[in-house]
């Protein structure tokens, strides 16, 4: 009897032990009871979710800016993960006294993955000089130009027919319409396309079958 009694007491002090559980349950019910939603818990490190701000509650700039990149990185990666274009300088040397020597010309025209004919008569616009293409890629003109010239001369280039008017992206085509002969800028990360004007016709130099034409007419 008496083996019972202690068991009993036991039991009584487990019954009236409080372990926080029971007022935890009960203010929760109480809460759910009186119509009140239990407060929404915050992350911590992450911005709020836009389901804890009301309709008339003002946005975080922060908040939104995340939620732009977030939906960027979602629906087109390469925009956020891109790397940054960087251009080869352009090498220069000096043949004889009377010529310039663009030596990796080549190079510089596979970087902007554009052809070397069409860069040619760019130069050949712009310097208003003869230009020549050697076997081995190296652009060759007649006079004397610094790299610095020949750099901004590239740098021209680049902005009118090779970077994306839309994104600032270079990773782009040159494209020509068959059907309206015109020339198209085409963005391969935007996926933008702006037509692009014809490269003027630069520096021509008087050969005999001119000055004949010229005598003719």
């Amino acid at each position: 009897d008496m083996a019972d009694d202690e068991v009993d007491t036991v039991t009584d002090q487990v019954d009236d032990l409080d372990l926080g559980l029971t007022k935890k349950k009960k203010k929760q019910k109480d809460t759910e009871e009186d119509g009140e939603a239990p407060a929404p818990r915050a992350v911590s490190g992450s911005f709020a979710a836009p389901t804890e701000l009301g309709p008339n509650d003002i946005y975080p700039y922060a908040q939104i800016l995340q939620r732009i990149y977030d939906a960027l990185s979602e629906k087109n990666p390469e925009l956020m993960g891109g790397k940054k274009f960087t251009m080869i300088p352009p090498q220069v040397a000096r043949e004889g006294s009377k010529k310039t020597v663009f030596v990796n010309f080549r190079d510089v025209c596979k970087r902007m993955h554009r052809t070397m004919e069409h860069v040619m008569s760019y130069f050949n616009a712009e310097l208003a000089v003869a230009c020549s293409l050697d076997p081995e890629g190296r652009l060759t003109f007649k006079g004397r130009f610094t790299p610095k010239q020949i750099e901004s001369v590239v740098k021209k280039y680049m902005l009118a027919y090779v970077q994306c008017q839309m994104c600032k992206s270079f990773d782009t085509n040159l494209v020509k319409d068959s059907t309206t002969r015109l020339t198209f800028i085409e963005c391969n990360r935007c996926q933008a396309r702006k037509s692009v004007s014809a490269v003027e016709k630069g520096f021509h130099a008087t050969n005999r079958a001119d000055r004949k034409a010229a005598k003719e007419g």
